[in-house]
């Protein structure tokens, strides 16, 4: 006997917040977005794009208020009741957590923090349901929490779910990446001739998603894939095959031919590698469907990005502001000039690029009302 197939419904967007270098809450600013730079063990200096009006430090205070303003935010936004948050689930992607903050204890031999303190400290703080999960796929973990926090919806385990993406200073990240030679000490050029790697950043965002709609306005999510490639141990393969095998579960799901995407947000890194990957899978978008990133503007926030990201697009669509573009792209770019001034609204379906450390890639659809 098979099985009844269940139709899948999409998620709406219906409140978000965010706080990076480009500001937070409602005052966002990608024009003033700009690095600082911290110190390396050998105390060489490394850009950073720290969360704006914040002072870098690993300490616990830190990570957890900026946590609580952020969600605080976006649940006022969304304007849940106490009793519409105990029906509320949270899923958090991240990729190294609150690891900075841990202090080691030198009667134990293993110091580590459980991996939800985190989403258990916010169910604590907004009195949510007990349904609280952790997403760490490298820098796809945000794209997967809100995958998931999608099938969470469809399946009635929660009425409201909100999707959690937090990357903070830590020195272990920083020395990691200083050490395999991948970070920019002129900025990050997505898709620039002359690239010279990426450069970290830090910030959280939060999504309050359901399946219905409450303004007009809000951002649906329409299509998704995901998946890992075994191609590599660390990266996906430079072809781009991969990725186009995610896209097209993405278009699958979201019943979309290719040319209906009009408009590609990409993981645009400015490593080498990750770049040629992403140019070889988008060949065949690149005559109709301008693309943009964000990561100029707010540093490589690893497994916040995907909801960091997300949270920004929902910002530019709710103030009708135009796609902010680096100024390097004037001049300097191995694609063809995004020239296009539109507000996102000017666009229906846009397609959301991450491709994480290890090999995962994730894609998101989102229709644009």
């Amino acid at each position: 006997m098979n099985a009844k197939k269940v139709k899948t419904l999409p998620s709406y967007i219906i409140a978000s917040d965010s706080w990076s270098a480009c500001g937070r809450g409602n005052e966002l600013h990608f024009s003033t977005a700009q690095f600082q730079t911290v110190k390396t063990a050998e105390q060489i200096d490394v850009p950073f794009f720290a969360m704006q009006d914040l002072p870098v430090d690993t300490s616990e205070k830190r990570i957890l208020s900026s946590l609580s303003s952020v969600v605080g935010n976006a649940v006022k936004k969304a304007g849940l009741t106490a009793e519409q948050l105990a029906n509320t689930a949270i899923i958090l992607g991240s990729t190294s957590l609150d690891v900075s903050a841990v202090e080691a204890k030198p009667e134990q031999t293993i110091w580590l923090t459980n991996t939800d303190r985190l989403s258990g400290y916010l169910k604590q703080q907004f009195a949510t349901s007990d349904l609280h999960l952790t997403i760490n796929t490298a820098c796809t973990a945000g794209t997967n929490a809100v995958i998931l926090a999608d099938q969470l919806l469809n399946q009635n385990k929660a009425q409201y779910v909100i999707v959690v993406g937090c990357e903070f200073y830590n020195p272990l990240t920083v020395e990691g990446f200083y050490s395999l030679d991948l970070q920019s000490s002129q900025g990050l050029r997505t898709f620039s001739e002359s690239r010279s790697g990426l450069v970290l950043g830090e910030g959280v965002a939060a999504l309050v998603m359901a399946k219905h709609t409450t303004s007009p306005s809000q951002l649906k999510l329409i299509g998704y894939g995901s998946g890992c490639d075994h191609y590599s141990l660390t990266m996906t393969q430079e072809s781009g095959v991969h990725i186009q095998a995610i896209i097209e579960m993405a278009l699958k799901k979201a019943n979309l031919e290719a040319k209906q995407i009009d408009l590609i947000k990409v993981h645009g890194t400015a490593t080498l590698n990750n770049d040629q990957a992403e140019l070889n899978a988008f060949n065949q978008w690149l005559e109709h469907a301008p693309i943009f990133a964000f990561k100029p503007f707010t540093g490589h926030t690893l497994g916040a990005c995907g909801v960091l990201e997300l949270a920004l697009m929902d910002y530019l669509h709710q103030q009708q502001l135009v796609i902010p573009r680096p100024e390097y792209l004037n001049t300097d770019t191995i694609l063809r000039p995004f020239s296009d001034a539109k507000p996102l609204s000017s666009y229906q379906h846009i397609l959301l690029n991450h491709c994480g450390f290890g090999g995962n890639n994730a894609a998101l659809i989102i229709e644009v009302a």
